[in-house]
């Protein structure tokens, strides 16, 4: 009782709280392997996409860098966490239509990238795209 008490007193309750969904560090790397270069895509301002497959609709997003690298957060229930949630994620590459032309176009859309990458992982993700 006296926690409901305080809960109540403090404008607080458990209704109120949105409940936190697990994620986990995810780190990678693009790699362009034929015809341009990371350098290019984080010049224009590229994401990386990841979609869960075992929770539709969660997806995280990073800026792909200069250099390649990317750090994922995710964005659920109007909510950003770093990293990304467990399970199977298939993957994409967002830029904006004018510079679309700096990657193959299949790599654009989750359906046709045919890149899937597995969540948690021990090592860096390296994902491997071309022009």
């Amino acid at each position: 009782m006296l926690s409901v008490a305080a809960a109540l007193a403090c404008g607080c309750s458990t209704r109120d709280a949105v409940p936190a969904f697990p994620t986990v560090p995810v780190r990678g790397k693009v790699d362009m392997t034929k015809g341009g270069t990371a350098k290019t895509l984080g010049e224009r301002q590229a994401m990386i996409e990841f979609e869960s497959v075992d929770q539709p609709g969660t997806k995280a997003f990073g800026e792909i860098q200069e250099d390649g690298s990317f750090t994922l957060r995710t964005l659920k229930d109007g909510q950003w966490k770093d990293g990304a949630v467990s399970g199977t994620h298939r993957v994409r590459i967002n830029i904006d239509d004018g510079s679309a032309h700096l990657i193959n176009s299949k790599f654009l859309r989750y359906q046709s990238s045919g890149i899937t990458v597995k969540v948690p992982t021990n090592d860096t993700l390296e994902i491997k795209v071309w022009k």
